[in-house]
């Protein structure tokens, strides 16, 4: 576990670089519409990745579909550079075992925000047995195992293309969704309002987690029922993702 979040820190680190020189080029370039194509696949990794394919499919099995649907949206979830399905799914349920305890692996009320943000956390805490269904399955041991492998080489294909896609099509989506799932991490137990008392838990439905992730701020909600696929209760609680979950799911 520590030489994969090595890798994924490594990465992590690269693509903020990546960034720096991505907003350079444009602002020395007004290229802008190279910006618009990094939020346009920002958008469409985070919510086909990561808030329905690592989430609310691979972590909670809230819904069924069928399987290579579900390792399409893996593989996407991979090149978002937050860490393999398998790992990402057991540091999850840890989570969600322990939320706000000592065992959270990244609770702002442990941690301090800053460090809940920018991912410092005591991994050496994730039980990997949490994600023990994943493990049975070969295409979970192989992704986790080959998990530079294949961002690599969607790199390289991204280079053979054009070099600069390396910059807006993957490094800068990459690290907005980083920051997008620190906003869950964060504000979403921060801020926000509770239709649901969960006792020390302080999951939040907040607005501005909602927005910043496309739906997946309703986090006390999810939190109360982390079986459902729908986040939305109440009218204002718009879900983009429960839209195409109903298209894919069986």
């Amino acid at each position: 576990m520590n030489n994969h979040n090595t890798v994924v820190r490594s990465l992590q680190v690269l693509t903020h670089i990546l960034l720096l020189f991505g907003v350079y080029y444009t602002f020395s370039t007004s290229a802008w519409g190279w910006l618009l194509c990094s939020l346009f696949v920002y958008w469409t990794i985070g919510v086909l990745g990561i808030n329905i394919g690592f989430h609310r499919l691979i972590s909670h099995r809230s819904f069924e579909t069928y399987k290579p649907i579900e390792y399409f949206l893996a593989l996407v979830g991979i090149i978002t550079t937050i860490g393999s399905p398998l790992a990402w799914s057991a540091l999850h349920r840890q989570h969600h075992g322990h939320t706000e305890t000592e065992k959270d692996p990244h609770s702002p009320y442990q941690l301090g925000w800053f460090r809940a943000w920018f991912g410092l956390w005591d991994v050496k805490h994730i039980n990997l047995r949490l994600a023990k269904d994943l493990r049975k399955e070969s295409f979970y041991k192989y992704t986790h195992k080959y998990y530079l492998h294949i961002i690599v080489v969607y790199n390289i294909i991204l280079a053979l293309i054009n070099p600069l896609l390396i910059v807006f099509v993957y490094a800068i989506p990459a690290v907005l969704v980083l920051h997008s799932s620190s906003a869950i991490i964060v504000i979403a137990h921060m801020h926000g309002y509770k239709t649901h008392d969960l006792g020390h838990e302080e999951a939040r439905n907040s607005w501005i987690a909602s927005l910043i992730t496309l739906g997946e701020g309703w986090h006390n909600n999810h939190h109360h029922n982390s079986k459902a696929w729908n986040n939305q209760e109440r009218w204002w609680e718009i879900d983009p993702n429960a839209w195409i979950i109903r298209a894919i799911k069986k």
